[in-house]
């Protein structure tokens, strides 16, 4: 059967069971260009006679030429050809019948080597590009129009104010990686010699994908991971940006509402068989459904098994090859008819919600295999944005937006609902502690009267089109 795009088939046996992921970002980092001119220095040649001759003079400044030409058993034409070269460098002086160094010959010795430190300097110009809080070299990328909506880290303005004087230091200390990066293996030998000037040119941004990490026992204590980004060691000359990846997922926290059972009475109004266990006469019980959720290594679909229970966020690498497996199944021999002419993601209240570039991939993807079932000649389906009307969020990862009342449904509900075919109910809410970050629990369904109950809750708030017909049951890829 047609498969979407780069998802491989729901592997329960590759998850993490260290930590969990409940939030996936990606936010701005702002950088600009700057125009550095420079010079390079490189060791330059000489003959190995002019060496000593230099070494010969800074151990005995003033010695007589007849002497050096003694102490290099030199005939006169031998002794005025490594004179004249040694002059003609601007190394050596003849005076009085004396060699002396001239002070650019004194300036080739260093304390701690013997040699001359001879170099040839050239003078080049680069453009790099610097992040405006760390000041690490930081490349241009292509940024798509999605890209734009995400939010940006804030730049600390006494730090911005001395961009300029940072620009040298942070040039100086990766100067080597830069020109590796940019040169022949042959410039990369160069040493840097002088920075000449700096001249600040474009702004630009790029794109750090966060990562929100909880353990198991405490999951509505979230730490950002930057691991996605850079590794450990780069990440020690980062503070600044660290930090302030910090402060971005420390403001994610929330309160949990006082109708918070309300907002779960959702997962068992819609699997009422899944949730049946959790439900008690205190309403439900979200801590012992995410502990059990938590437990399982990992459970993808079967016959006996069409609503399965999932933690974390639905674009996580994880969730989504469960997504796009259920959907594979339901749409292995399905008619055209039974194919949805839109898709419809139903955005909670939660702030930042969506701002990655996971969402608008996961959306083509689901699009991109629909438009395989209804054929070269048919529009593709389009994902539609469902929100709350004070809400904003990504609303360019879809081709439609509809607007519904605040109280329609519970703030923190997020469903992703194909007609016909599959749904997706997350609740966004701190599981095990009053203030926390949201800890994304629910399921993915392909059971027919799930994803019915699914369409019917979304009619009640908004209007919804659903496919002409309905998958039935022969349709339907199980695994054995």
């Amino acid at each position: 059967m047609s498969r979407v795009p780069a998802s491989p088939p729901y592997d329960a046996h590759q998850e993490d069971v260290s930590s969990i992921d409940i939030g996936i970002y990606d936010v701005l980092l702002p950088c600009r260009r700057y125009r550095v001119t420079f010079k390079l220095a490189e060791v330059g040649k000489v003959s190995l006679t002019t060496e000593f001759l230099l070494r010969l003079i800074h151990t005995v400044d003033g010695m007589p030429e007849a002497t050096v030409a003694k102490f290099f058993d030199f005939e006169p034409q031998e002794m005025t050809y490594l004179l004249n070269d040694a002059v003609s460098l601007g190394y050596i002086n003849r005076d009085a019948g004396r060699l002396w160094l001239t002070t650019a010959g004194r300036q080739l010795f260093v304390p701690w080597d013997e040699a001359p430190q001879i170099y040839n300097v050239d003078t080049r110009t680069m453009s790099v590009g610097f992040d405006m809080l760390s000041f690490s070299p930081e490349e241009k990328a292509w940024m798509e129009h999605f890209d734009n909506r995400l939010p940006e880290l804030p730049i600390d303005p006494s730090i911005a104010s001395t961009a300029r004087d940072r620009v040298p230091m942070s040039f100086k200390h990766h100067f080597n990686d830069l020109t590796s990066r940019r040169h022949s293996r042959h410039t990369a030998r160069k040493s840097l010699y002088s920075i000449d000037e700096i001249v600040p040119t474009e702004r630009f941004s790029a794109i750090v994908p966060v990562v929100v990490k909880a353990t198991l026992a405490n999951p509505a204590q979230g730490e950002p991971d930057l691991l996605v980004w850079r590794s450990e060691e780069q990440l020690e000359g980062r503070h600044q940006i660290t930090s302030a990846v910090a402060r971005f997922v420390d403001e994610l926290r929330m309160e949990l509402p006082t109708d918070a059972n309300m907002h779960y009475k959702i997962l068992a109004d819609l699997a009422p068989d899944l949730m049946r266990d959790y439900v008690d006469k205190d309403g439900i019980s979200a801590e012992r459904f995410y502990r059990e959720v938590a437990s399982l290594k990992g459970a993808g679909f079967r016959r006996n098994r069409r609503t399965v229970p999932i933690l974390g966020p639905l674009i996580s690498v994880k969730t989504t090859r469960l997504l796009l497996d259920g959907l594979n199944r339901t749409c292995a021999n399905s008619q055209i008819n039974c194919i949805p002419h839109k898709f419809y993601w139903r955005a909670p209240s939660n702030r930042h919600w969506g701002l990655s570039r996971s969402l608008p991939k996961l959306c083509d993807g689901i699009s991109e295999y629909l438009a395989t079932k209804v054929g070269e000649d048919a529009p593709p389906p389009l994902p539609v944005l469902i929100r709350e009307a004070h809400t904003r969020g990504p609303e360019r990862a879809f081709s439609e937006v509809l607007e519904i009342n605040t109280s329609a449904l519970p703030s923190s509900i997020e469903v992703l609902l194909i007609p016909g075919l599959s749904v997706a109910v997350v609740v966004h809410l701190p599981v095990q502690a009053i203030n926390g970050h949201a800890v994304p629990l629910g399921f993915v369904s392909i059971d027919a009267d799930v994803v019915a109950r699914a369409e019917k809750l979304l009619q009640e708030v908004t209007s919804i089109e659903l496919p002409a017909e309905r998958v039935t049951e022969d349709m339907i890829d199980f695994p054995e």
